[in-house]
């Protein structure tokens, strides 16, 4: 290792370690400051900026559960998985998992993470958001694309979902919890829901959109998801309706996905 690798690596390591260099003589003494202070302003605004791109990524969970704990959280988040992304955006992206393996801990200390059993939902639905509108952009299909497809092709037909569509299960309320936690004036809200709801999360030109959806459209598009055909979509729904009422009632879902530009492709 030359020796300007060698300086590199040990002040990343000093940046990156909250414990403080004992060995300072590689760094200039010639500044305004001591050596020690030097290295500790660098690891400050290291930590500092990480804490911050957290904070605009996942405010309802910061709102969630407060300032304090909230800094306790980012800590050891970055201890745990520290930066190695180009871009900041990829930063909180193991947040969620972070959050769902403290939840799971038997001992915890001083903060107690499993009295909050809803905050990887709610750092999964943020996290969720962000990347929906982060996915590159793609083309979108439209009802003209289906109308110049044959009806003998439509039983063959396989659908491609655009990047920014995902789909999340939810056991807690969720999105109500987030529209309140980040409201202007934030509210009250019950983290409890009576059953698991399915969501999907999307963005619309430049618009991020998520709603509910009935069971019907959510077994059709997770038919559609797993690469099921247009005439297995419609086999499934036959468990939830009439056999005579499924082609019409799947082309109507079908028509409501591409209205929201929700198909990139019809192969």
């Amino acid at each position: 290792m030359n020796q300007l690798a060698k300086l590199q690596h040990t002040f990343q390591d000093c940046v990156l370690s909250s414990d403080q260099a004992d060995d300072t003589a590689w760094v200039s003494a010639s500044g305004r400051a001591d050596p020690a202070t030097q290295l500790s302003i660098y690891s400050y605004a290291y930590a500092a900026r990480l804490k911050e791109v957290l904070a605009i990524e996942f405010p309802a969970v910061n709102m969630a559960i407060g300032d304090d704990y909230f800094e306790q959280l980012t800590d050891d988040y970055i201890k745990n998985y520290p930066s190695k992304y180009f871009s900041l955006r990829d930063f909180g992206r193991d947040l969620p998992n972070f959050i769902a393996s403290l939840i799971q801990q038997e001992q915890q200390a001083p903060i107690q993470w499993q009295a909050m059993p809803w905050l990887y939902e709610l750092a999964l639905f943020e996290l969720s958001l962000g990347q929906a509108f982060d996915v590159a952009d793609e083309k979108v299909m439209g009802e003209q694309d289906m109308a110049a497809i044959p009806p003998e092709a439509w039983p063959d037909l396989t659908f491609k979902l655009h990047p920014s569509v995902q789909r999340l299960n939810f056991e807690w309320n969720i999105p109500e919890m987030w529209q309140a936690l980040t409201a202007d004036e934030p509210t009250p809200v019950d983290a409890m829901n009576d059953t698991a709801s399915p969501w999907l999360i999307w963005r619309e030109q430049l618009i991020t959109r998520y709603r509910s959806m009935q069971a019907d459209e959510q077994l059709a598009l997770d038919k559609l998801i797993e690469g099921a055909n247009f005439n297995d979509i419609c086999e499934a729904l036959t468990s939830l309706m009439p056999e005579d009422q499924v082609p019409l009632h799947a082309a109507g879902l079908l028509k409501g996905w591409l209205a929201q530009g929700l198909i990139s492709e019809i192969q």
